[in-house]
């Protein structure tokens, strides 16, 4: 099939029509540039007033499948990302069974081999994501495994973490670690801080996440390899992270979008929507992840989404599981809190040119005989997600009637359109 995109605009600063609005034309799954005439069979698509960005590449996705499906599947997942503007998603480990054999990294890439939305599996580290035996971490990579992360859990055990750090150095692999110390956090149901003195409930400290950061980056200069820090959410771990980077250490960051919306006030309702792991932190902490993700300190956005049914979320608030289920909202979300404040092009780089980057994955631009995988968008309108355009089997998320800035029209990845209108 030939499609023509006409008057785009390009948002992709590794592309030499970066901020061009150009007319764009995709043969055989290449991007090729717009000639004055178009054969019969070639389909024209209006892109006045639209962007085109390279697929975003989303590093923290619970998928359901296997174990929980009824949570989300493969399918429900897969329309969610697309929905987001995701093209290529990596799901973690937790699921039932655990990813932590090659069979079941080659089960998550056969299922969504060639598909639009390409999903690619974490191994776990540890058997049972219990943070004592190591994995079989080199034949899951061969099979296909990007990464490797016992999220939502971090690795209790130093030995056994430096261990894993030196393992993936062979193949110059990453491994993903959540920055808080299960110690520290173990009863913890929100921020430590005057609200959860406020609402009576045990709080979980700044300190559970500067502490475990500091570990593990001793770890790493001591042992070498590269580290990856999922969901940073302090001052604290944000300075932690630009200083290791000032000293050279081979490190990154993500943040995840709902601790840029949402501080531990949120929770004054006791609302399980709001609670999540790590807690939402303070007003004074998203100042310091923004700056953060200005500066480049903070590398990749993700949603970390975790879908949960209602049996699993509407309990008391101490009883609730924690997450949320925001995948299908990326675009609007990062636009709305990151792409008003900075641009698009920041947007680009942390949701779509880091995380390859990280996980040593093809780039992804948007130029003549490149493969086409892009996100096309119109990030001036307004959008409220609702119950009816819901995509995942889950609504744990506070965003249903929330406005959003932006909206994601389509996706196009490996020869296929998967359109949201």
């Amino acid at each position: 099939m030939r499609y023509r995109i006409n008057q785009v605009k390009v948002i992709d600063p590794a592309s030499a029509w970066h901020r061009k609005v150009k007319d764009i034309v995709i043969e055989n799954g290449l991007i090729q540039e717009a000639s004055e005439n178009d054969p019969p069979q070639t389909t024209v698509i209006n892109g006045l007033g639209c962007e085109i960005m390279p697929g975003f590449c989303e590093t923290y996705a619970y998928t359901g499948d296997p174990g929980h499906e009824y949570r989300d599947d493969l399918a429900s997942v897969s329309a969610a990302a697309a929905a987001g503007g995701i093209t290529n998603l990596c799901a973690i480990a937790d699921n039932e069974p655990i990813t932590q054999h090659k069979a079941h990294v080659e089960y998550l890439r056969s299922k969504t081999k060639g598909l639009p939305v390409e999903i690619w599996p974490i191994g776990a580290i540890t058997e049972g994501l219990k943070g004592k035996n190591p994995t079989e971490i080199y034949d899951m990579y061969h099979a296909g495994a990007v990464a490797f992360s016992d999220a939502p859990n971090p690795v209790a055990n130093a030995g056994v973490m430096l261990r894993a750090l030196q393992y993936v150095q062979p193949f110059d692999g990453v491994i993903m670690t959540m920055a808080y110390n299960q110690s520290l956090s173990e009863e913890g149901l929100l921020n430590e801080g005057m609200i959860s003195v406020q609402l009576g409930m045990k709080g979980i400290p700044h300190l559970a996440e500067s502490l475990q950061i500091h570990r593990d980056l001793e770890l790493l200069a001591y042992g070498g390899g590269r580290i990856h820090f999922s969901g940073i959410t302090t001052a604290e771990g944000v300075r932690q992270i630009r200083q290791a980077k000032d000293k050279g250490l081979n490190v990154t960051a993500s943040v995840f979008l709902h601790h840029l919306f949402f501080d531990e006030t949120a929770l004054i309702g006791f609302d399980s929507t709001f609670k999540v792991m790590p807690p939402l932190r303070t007003e004074e902490d998203i100042a310091a992840l923004m700056a953060g993700i200005s500066d480049g300190t903070i590398d990749i956005i993700s949603t970390q989404h975790v879908p949960l049914d209602t049996e699993a979320k509407r309990l008391e608030f101490e009883y609730a599981l924690p997450g949320m289920a925001n995948l299908e909202y990326a675009f609007p979300m990062a636009n709305t809190i990151i792409g008003e404040r900075l641009n698009l092009d920041r947007v680009v780089e942390l949701f779509s040119i880091q995380p390859r980057k990280m996980l040593r994955q093809e780039a992804v631009t948007i130029q003549p005989g490149t493969k086409a995988n892009f996100v096309f968008t119109d990030a001036s309108a307004d959008y409220t997600p609702s119950v009816s355009n819901r995509k995942s089997l889950s609504s744990n998320t506070p965003f249903l009637g929330y406005q959003l800035k932006g909206k994601v029209k389509g996706i196009f990845n490996n020869g296929q359109w998967v359109w949201n209108e």
